[in-house]
């Protein structure tokens, strides 16, 4: 990458640092008198934006933290490194001028607003302005009830927290939280890796850095302006949209004020990339893998984040972009911000072939990358107007999927197919994925010689299940790193140009001679801390793993009737390893006289939030819809499913056997005990309805489908997405479960209707006998809500009318019965009459009440 344009984004990214450091360091007054007159606006008698201040006294002040090169005369074009990073509200040069652009278009102004912005005083108690979740006002008027803590970014702090009394803080406690945040901070980066080896694999560091910090703090504190862009996202934005004015500038040989200043012309260049097939890449299924389908189920989910990753940073290494280019990169989707240049567009087409030669040798057609360009001029990012040059890249990439690759170049015979298989190897065809043929390499790399050969692909997939349960760094090297012995590393590197290692240490070496390209920590530790010496990436699920108490689970051997069975689960039992699908199925029996009680079984949970697309495109007003807004906005729903959800599998309880298959964007799909299953989704309802201010407008549908543990994994996800499917079509904000479909607010009711049956059930009430005759009531109160919409009922369809008498008559008969005082009989009877009110309410949904304790008490 271009000096030039690393220091360009890294401008960017800390033009606004200072107030972060306004707060949190001291500042002689010697250096403020200095430089006010370099850095400071003045208007109506009076310096305003005195944070630029702390901008270049933050950069002057920590030197010895920051890379040497900074510093140094020489490095990049013109502007000394302090200057273009403070200089932005009062700019002087063509290079300080592009930041000061990039800042006001992440901001949507146009350069009259950004004028009377400049003059903005900040009123005096802006400390105390805290961060609003822009949730709280999507798709309706209102807000302000809710903020988001001033604190570092953890599972909890994502969370807003409602405004009352006791949340309304004093000046001075404004300062202690601003000084402890940036004390936190300015130890943890005396402390990042790579600051001397390689600049732009610290830089990488240091924006990871920044999101911990600085995600909670408000991007502006003064002027009319709603403060719901964190500081993060706006100098993510502000670095990505640098760099791009900076090359286009540079390319177009138009690098003047005037030039820089004019909002006409396309500069710009939105990129969108599309990962298609996952689903098919996830669950592709030969029914073969035994013992091993949990490792290549989370390796594959695990390849589909590291491709999407190394697809966005092998277009902007290929053009000469840094990472922060990339604006959005959530659930198989990114869009990057690049120059609109004729060699971009090379380097996009360029790039495209590669991994889609890559991607569709290795899949056999079912996977393609997809990837969509639009040009745009500086004004289409203005406020009014960026919602829809956004519009625009969607439908564009909507589009684009009905020709994921071109047929001239990739359909028809894949010549030289049955040459690959080596008639050698047993089988020779990979098991695994039942299409690829087996590998010699991969043969070598067998652990256990009693397994059947396998192809290079689902061995690396396995190799990534293994490992990330196991490490939590990864390295992400060139192809001709020095990373010494096979069983580490990638058989087949992604695209041919990225090696993945699970390597430990510092990495110094490989840094220093540029072949380490990334260094990531994909850890939350149990007490939500997130790594803050290297790049912190939430691309992980969790993964339940074997503990102490494992081994003293009855529940683990029950129902294995031969000692060969109850051998073979013991001996998959190792403490620190993965559970296997018939260990997490067994957890769902339940403790019940001299053993357990219930089914062995699955619960396989998928769930969306609802209208996403609208939720992203028409949920922020027009006028307010920017660049800086649309990444906050992304940014936090994907939090609920990258950091929240897993640290709650993690350290809850009742979710510890739960299995993520993916979480992130705006999905999720899990893998658990089947009646845990049932409580997460309605936890997970609750908790989202928090995580988003209550907002009625914004929720999630979701489907369970009960499988038993060896079932095929394409089962398992056809199943789910078929609740899914019928949670969405019946109106959303609801859950499938059982075949019904009903709203959160009934699944809640049913679940109070469990409690009341389960009591019944204790005092002797209702036996299973007669909840087994409940199935036809229930069947029968259906069946006659039909038919009492039709405008006509004929006599030989009136049976249905009959369950009222017959379930009265039955009741009789059976409630109570092994009562002897008449009068507690009687009350019991009464106590029953509750069952005809639910038959008559929820009809065919009671289903889900009576199932759930049919099967817990199995």
């Amino acid at each position: 990458m271009d000096d030039t344009v690393l220091k360009v984004a890294l401008a960017g990214l800390l033009h606004d640092i200072g107030k972060f450091a306004q707060e949190g360091m001291s500042v002689d007054s010697e250096f403020i008198n200095n430089h006010r007159q370099l850095y400071q606006p003045y208007y109506n008698g009076q310096f305003t934006h005195e944070h630029v201040l702390y901008t270049a006294a933050f950069i002057d002040n920590i030197e010895k933290l920051l890379p040497r090169e900074l510093n140094k005369a020489n490095w990049g074009l013109k502007d000394p490194f302090i200057n273009l990073a403070a200089g932005h509200h009062k700019p002087q040069t063509e290079m300080q001028w592009m930041i000061a652009t990039a800042d006001r278009l992440s901001s949507g102004y146009d350069r009259a607003n950004f004028e009377q912005y400049n003059q903005a005083v900040a009123p005096k108690d802006y400390r105390q302005t805290r961060l609003l979740p822009l949730f709280e006002g999507l798709l309706r008027d209102g807000g302000g009830k809710y903020h988001y803590p001033l604190q570092e970014l953890n599972p909890r702090s994502v969370f807003p927290r409602q405004n009352t009394e006791k949340s309304k803080i004093t000046d001075a406690q404004a300062r202690d939280e601003y000084k402890s945040l940036f004390d936190g901070f300015v130890e943890s980066l005396e402390k990042i890796l790579h600051r001397d080896e390689n600049i732009t694999l610290w830089f990488e560091h240091l924006e990871s850095l920044l999101l911990i910090y600085t995600s909670m703090i408000p991007a502006a504190r003064a002027g009319r302006i709603v403060p719901d862009v964190s500081l993060y996202d706006h100098a993510r934005s502000v670095a990505a949209l640098s760099a791009a004015l900076y090359l286009y500038h540079r390319d177009a040989g138009s690098m003047n004020v005037e030039a820089i200043r004019d909002p006409a012309g396309q500069k710009f260049c939105l990129i969108g990339g599309d990962f298609y097939g996952i689903q098919n890449f996830i669950f592709s299924d030969s029914g073969e893998a035994g013992k091993h389908r949990s490792k290549i189920l989370r390796g594959r989910s695990f390849a589909v984040s590291l491709l999407c990753e190394l697809a966005a940073d092998m277009i902007c290494r290929k053009i000469g972009l840094p990472s922060t280019s990339i604006l959005l990169n959530a659930a198989g989707k990114f869009t990057i911000i690049a120059p609109n240049t004729p060699a971009v567009k090379d380097a996009v087409a360029d790039v495209q072939n590669k991994i889609n030669d890559w991607l569709i040798a290795r899949t056999i057609g079912e996977n393609a990358f997809g990837i969509s360009m639009l040009e745009a001029t500086p004004a289409d990012f203005e406020s009014g107007r960026f919602h829809l040059l956004y519009e625009r890249l969607s439908d564009q990439m909507g589009e684009n999927k009905y020709k994921k690759f071109d047929p001239d170049k990739y359909a028809g015979v894949v010549a030289g197919y049955l040459d690959t298989f080596d008639n050698e190897l047993n089988p020779r065809i990979c098991p695994y994925c039942g299409k690829r043929p087996s590998s010699r390499a991969a043969e070598r790399l067998k652990k256990d010689q009693a397994d059947k050969s396998w192809c290079s692909i689902c061995r690396d997939h396995i190799f990534l299940g293994e490992n990330i349960v196991k490490k939590t760094r990864i390295a992400v090297t060139t192809v001709d790193a020095d990373i010494r012995g096979e069983d580490i590393k990638l058989l087949e590197p992604f695209f041919g140009e990225y090696q993945i290692a699970f390597v430990d240490g510092e990495l110094h070496k490989l840094a220093r001679e540029g072949h380490l390209l990334k260094y990531w920590d994909i850890s939350i530790a149990p007490d939500g801390h997130i790594a803050r010496d290297v790049t912190a990436r939430f691309i992980n699920g969790y993964v339940p793993l074997y503990g102490k108490e494992d081994f003293y689970d009855d529940r683990i051997l029950e129902g294995k009737k031969t000692e060969s069975k109850k051998e073979a689960m013991i001996e998959e039992m190792e403490e620190g390893r993965p559970k296997t699908f018939a260990h997490i199925a067994c957890k769902a029996m339940n403790p019940g006289g001299e053993g357990y009680t219930g089914i062995q079984a699955l619960g396989i949970l998928k769930a969306d939030v609802d209208h996403l697309g609208m939720l992203m495109t028409c949920g922020i007003k027009e006028k307010d819809f920017t660049i800086s807004r649309l990444a906050t906005l992304s940014r936090q729903m994907n939090f609920f499913f990258v950091v929240y959800l897993p640290h709650l599998l993690k350290t809850h309880p009742d979710f510890r056997d739960v299995y993520t298959v993916f979480a992130g964007g705006d999905d999720l799909f899990l893998i658990g005990p089947w009646n845990r299953m049932l409580d997460l989704s309605e936890y997970l309802k609750d908790r989202f309805a928090e995580y988003v201010c209550h907002n009625p407008e914004i929720h999630f549908s979701a489907g369970i489908s009960l499988q038993k543990a060896n079932t095929p994994l394409a089962k398992m996800a056809e199943d789910a997405e078929e609740a899914l499917a019928a949670s969405k079509n019946r109106g959303r904000s609801r859950i499938t479960v059982f075949g019904e479909t009903v709203t959160w607010d009934d699944f809640s009711r049913l679940h109070e209707i469990v409690k009341t049956i389960e009591e019944w059930r204790e005092n002797k009430l209702i036996n299973n006998a007669m909840l087994f005759r409940l199935n036809r009531f229930i069947q029968m109160a259906a069946e006659e809500k039909l038919l009492l919409k039709e405008n006509e009922i004929l006599l030989e369809d009136m049976e249905p009318l009959k369950w009222r008498s017959l379930f009265r008559y039955t009741a009789e008969r059976n409630i109570g019965k092994n009562i002897r005082e008449e009068d507690k009989r009687a009350t019991a009877k009464k106590e029953f009459e509750k069952m005809a009110d639910w038959l008559t309410v929820h009809g065919s949904s009671l289903k889900i009440a009576i199932w759930d304790i049919i099967y817990n008490n199995r």
